[in-house]
């Protein structure tokens, strides 16, 4: 059945499931079941922080131990850098990839056409690094679906010699130690390494703020996902290896997606491999940061989710600390007589502080702000989402990479020309 079937049909039962509750149940029994199941996900939540926050503690910035490592061993890797334009980081974000502590890697820069200017940047670096394998492509005419990323990198993709592929974002910085700690993790039984997401240390609010989310609300999401091996693999650092894309229709086939990362990992599982989380953070480290670009990044992920997993419309609004803040309050006070306000100010200093924790864990260093500046970024976030969900919902098409796209049920993206 298509998807948009699937979805009508879904739609339309579950609201006839809804007329038969009201039917046979009066509004008591309605209320003490609301009530009941709010209690419910409440509990589902904090032990969703529990378990990000031992996984992470656990998990995090524990590379395995190099003492045993016989480098002549360690597999081939290739790198494939997709660039468009010139970020005022790119230069220093770029370099750290031709100063990784791996004895074995090609690393290939993609870009659109000639007149792109980054490739001012990358020649010099290629010139600078002689030892290292670079190579720079252009992808104007290796177009293969309507995802702009995955045009881009055709020509390294064909290009590489090594099965395992990372495929790593143009605003990541990398440490020294990333690719080798990745290919340590990546053991017979696993398809695909992936990184949390993370930002470096920068100045201004609005870089506080994408690090209080990414630290905060997102690792919550993405450790306990990883945690319960649920498929949770973005696009922003991925070490995969190249036969399970080939096995699977390759690029060609990924390329009908906007998510792709999310089904390299879909196609993993399926192809009977595990995922695996490496235990360095990727570093996002944009040299262009503001409230603007935070907001417009929010609504496309909203929609991005909903397009590829529709029954988010319905389950993440409720997990957000404000709405489940106010459906709790009502519900104790209905049920146990609690004082609902008392409880929503206490739930939110325990959804803040339980935020604390996670930030400071994926941080595993000193914070270059101080906690007034968390709780104002942290707030900012939580009051701002209810209306950043509602944007994405009622959007109809996305921006990205300069191209306008329709975005179907499923994840599908077609060009709007």
């Amino acid at each position: 059945m298509a998807v948009d079937g699937w979805y009508d049909a879904f739609y339309s039962t579950s609201q006839r499931m809804m007329a038969y509750v009201w039917a046979v149940m009066d509004a008591s029994m309605v209320f003490c079941f609301l009530g009941s199941v709010g209690i419910f996900v409440y509990f589902l939540l904090i032990l969703s922080h529990i378990i990000s926050i031992i996984y992470g503690k656990l998990h995090l910035h524990r590379m395995p131990s190099a003492t045993n490592i016989v480098w002549e061993e360690l597999p081939g890797v290739t790198i494939l850098k997709p660039l468009v334009g010139v970020d005022p980081n790119l230069k220093e974000n770029l370099e750290t990839f031709f100063n990784l502590n791996y004895p074995k890697y090609e690393l290939f820069v993609c870009v659109q056409d000639e007149g792109d200017p980054a490739i001012k940047v990358v020649e010099p670096l290629i010139q600078k690094y002689p030892d290292i394998d670079a190579h720079l492509f252009i992808g104007r005419h290796a177009r293969i679906g309507a995802n702009p990323k995955l045009n881009n990198l055709m020509s390294g993709y064909k290009a590489s010699k090594y099965n395992l592929i990372l495929i790593s974002d143009s605003s990541i910085k990398t440490t020294k130690d990333t690719l080798l700690d990745m290919v340590m993790h990546m053991t017979p039984g696993v398809g695909i390494v992936h990184q949390l997401p993370f930002t470096c240390d920068r100045k201004g609010f609005s870089c506080t703020l994408e690090k209080v989310f990414f630290g905060g609300w997102h690792s919550r999401m993405y450790l306990t996902m990883c945690a319960i091996r649920t498929n949770c693999v973005t696009g922003m650092s991925n070490l995969i290896r190249k036969s399970i894309i080939d096995e699977n229709g390759g690029l060609e086939e990924l390329s009908k997606y906007i998510a792709e990362d999310f089904y390299m990992g879909l196609i993993t599982l399926n192809s009977g491999y595990k995922q695996q989380l490496s235990s360095i953070p990727v570093y996002q480290n944009s040299g262009i940061s503001s409230l603007q670009n935070f907001r417009k990044r929010m609504i496309r992920w909203t929609q991005i989710r909903i397009s590829t997993v529709p029954a988010i419309i319905l389950a993440e609004p409720i997990t957000e600390s404000l709405a489940l803040g106010i459906w709790n309050a009502w519900s104790v006070s209905y049920l146990l007589g609690w004082d609902p306000i008392v409880f929503f100010l206490a739930h939110i200093l325990i959804w803040m502080l339980l935020g604390y924790i996670q930030l400071k864990i994926v941080q595993n260093d000193r914070l270059n702000f101080s906690k007034f500046d968390f709780v104002i970024a942290w707030l900012y976030r939580e009051i701002m989402t209810p209306y950043l969900f509602m944007k994405g919902m009622m959007k109809t098409t996305v921006t990205w990479r300069n191209q306008v796209y329709k975005l179907k049920w499923g994840g599908e993206l077609e060009e709007v020309r």
